[in-house]
C-alpha cells in the first residue's frame, strides 16, 4: 500500500477543539459526551452560520481551519458519515407530517443530504475538485480513507479528509423503542475530525494500511493476522478502539468512547489521538479497531 502521510489535523469534540498533534490538552474520562461549540465565526461567515445544522458547523470549521493553515488548492474533499444531518433530517420530516398541502420549502430536505458537509465546504473554498461522501455506518471514515488512498494512487496530490456525526434528542427515543439501555444512551457522542492527507510530501505519520471485513473473524484474530501482514511488533503499537477494549490482546490499548463518547465515525477522532501518540514517538505504531455487530475496520499508523 502506498503511504498516505498526514500533515494537519483538526477535530471537535466533548474534549472541545483539538488542532495540531498534541496530548498535552487532552483531558480524563466523561460522562457526558456533547461535543462542545468553538467560536465558529472564526472561520465561518456568520450569515451563512446562521442557517447550519451543527454536524455543519463542525464539518465546516474543522475543514476551513485547515485551508486557513495552507495555501495549497484541495485535489479532493472526502467525507464519511454514519447518520448525515440529523437535525435537519427531522426538521425536514417534521414538515411534511404538520402540512396539509404537501408544499414545502426545499430548503430542509437540501440540508437534509448527507453530502451537505463535503458540498458545503467546497462551496465556501470555491474547490472544484473531486467531492464525495462515504456513508457506509460505522466503518464511513474508513471508507473515506479508503477512497482517499485510491485518489492519491491516480495522482491526486493533496486530499481533504474528514469525519462527522451529531447527536440530537430523537437518537435517544429512537435507541430506546430498538432495545438500547440507559447506560449505551448515555454513551452517545458526536464530534467531526479533518486532516490534510497527501502521498507526495513527506510527514513523518503516515497511513501503512488500512482494511474493512464483513463477517470478521474474532477482533483479536482479526488484529494478529493484521498485523503479521504489517510485521509490527506488538510491543511497539497502541490499539485504540472505538469502543469496548479487546479480551486477549497483549498490547497497549486505549477506548476512545471514554473520552468522546460512542458515534459511528469517532475512528477520525481515533486516528487523530493516534498522531498524537506517533508525535511524541510513544509508540512507532497505532492500530485504530472499529467494531459493529457486521464487521471490523482497521487502520494502522505509522511513524517515519
Amino acid at each position: 500500500m502506498q503511504k498516505l502521510y498526514i500533515h494537519h489535523a483538526v477535530s471537535i469534540s466533548a474534549q472541545g477543539l483539538w488542532e495540531g498533534f498534541c496530548l498535552s490538552d487532552l483531558k480524563e474520562k466523561l460522562q457526558e459526551f456533547q461535543a462542545t461549540d468553538p467560536e465558529y465565526k472564526t472561520v465561518i461567515p456568520v450569515m451563512a452560520l446562521r442557517r447550519m445544522s451543527k454536524i455543519t458547523k463542525m464539518a465546516l470549521m474543522c475543514g476551513l481551519t485547515i485551508s486557513k493553515t495552507t495555501t495549497l488548492d484541495w485535489d479532493a474533499i472526502i467525507v464519511g458519515t454514519g447518520l448525515g444531518n440529523l437535525a435537519d433530517t427531522e426538521k425536514f420530516l417534521n414538515l411534511i407530517s404538520g402540512s396539509a398541502t404537501g408544499l414545502n420549502s426545499p430548503t430542509a430536505f437540501t440540508q437534509s443530504s448527507h453530502n451537505t458537509l463535503s458540498g458545503q465546504i467546497a462551496l465556501q473554498l470555491k474547490n472544484h475538485g473531486y467531492n464525495m461522501t462515504h456513508v457506509q455506518r460505522n466503518f464511513s471514515f474508513e471508507s473515506a480513507l479508503k477512497d482517499a488512498t485510491l485518489q492519491s494512487q491516480f495522482g491526486m496530490t493533496n486530499i481533504l479528509l474528514g469525519a462527522a456525526d451529531e447527536h440530537i434528542p430523537l437518537l435517544d427515543s429512537l435507541a430506546r423503542e430498538a432495545g438500547y439501555g440507559e447506560a449505551d444512551i448515555s454513551g452517545f457522542g458526536e464530534g467531526s475530525s479533518f486532516f490534510h492527507l497527501s502521498a507526495d510530501i513527506p510527514s513523518e505519520i503516515f497511513v501503512k494500511d488500512s482494511l474493512i471485513k464483513m463477517k470478521a473473524q474474532t477482533p483479536s484474530e482479526e488484529i494478529d493476522a493484521f498485523l503479521l501482514k504489517n510485521q509490527v511488533d506488538r510491543k511497539s503499537c497502541l490499539l485504540l478502539t472505538t469502543a469496548d477494549l479487546i479480551s486477549n490482546c497483549d498490547m497497549d490499548q486505549r477506548s476512545v468512547a471514554e473520552l468522546v463518547g460512542r458515534y459511528m465515525t469517532s475512528s477520525g477522532i481515533a486516528m487523530h489521538l493516534g498522531c498524537s501518540y506517533l508525535s511524541e514517538q510513544a509508540y512507532q505504531h497505532v492500530l485504530i479497531c472499529a467494531t459493529s455487530s457486521s464487521g471490523l475496520g482497521l487502520t494502522l499508523l505509522s511513524h517515519e
